[in-house]
């Protein structure tokens, strides 16, 4: 395989990870978080629905005073399971890309130590650098599970839960390790560009 090629496929599978890195972190940004919400808050999105069907043309007041808090609870649940459900997603995208790179990386270096020794180990060198880096998030990161999270494990089993330190830090250093490639992307992005402008 030429390095043209090379090239154009590790180009192409860093897009492809940074596109869905931004895609999921795009997701967990735009969910509500009801927990940080007050009750008069979250008592909107029912109030809406119940404008939307007319239910005061249909129910008493005390009717639809009760069908409110029902509705409510139901949209609190339903809006938790959304947001944990995209912090799942990130978690989970972090761990393969990670697998992915370190096959990547293992296979890649390999191969080029059998051509070119040196090359390899510029390649290694830049590695570490890297590794240095994510290890740097990782311990930067906070594994302060907040507390109305965790009150809403309260009824549920050790193994059940899923609000933990070990998650929230994944999900805390995916968040902040996507940020900032981001920005390092943009920055060489953009500096290149310049630098050719000028050339």
């Amino acid at each position: 395989m030429n390095s043209n090629i090379q090239n154009i496929v590790l180009k192409a599978i860093t897009v492809i990870i940074i596109f869905f890195g931004v895609l999921f972190t795009y997701f967990v940004m735009g969910d509500d978080n009801p927990k940080e919400m007050s009750y008069e808050q979250q008592e909107q999105w029912a109030i809406k629905e119940a404008i939307v069907q007319e239910l005061d043309k249909t129910k008493t007041a005390s009717e639809l005073n009760s069908w409110k808090s029902d509705r409510t609870a139901e949209l609190v649940r339903e809006k938790e399971e959304v947001l944990w459900n995209d912090v799942s997603n990130i978690v989970d995208f972090t761990t393969w890309a990670i697998y992915l790179t370190i096959f990547l990386v293992i296979a890649g270096f390999i191969y080029l130590a059998v051509i070119d020794t040196k090359k390899a180990l510029k390649i290694l060198a830049g590695i570490g650098i890297f590794s240095i880096f994510m290890l740097i998030i990782y311990n930067m990161a906070s594994s302060q599970v907040p507390q109305h999270l965790l009150d809403s494990e309260n009824s549920l089993l050790a193994e059940e839960k899923i609000h933990t330190p070990e998650n929230w830090k994944m999900a805390s250093a995916a968040i902040s390790a996507t940020g900032v490639l981001i920005a390092i992307a943009l920055v060489g992005w953009i500096g290149g560009s310049v630098m050719k402008f000028f050339r």
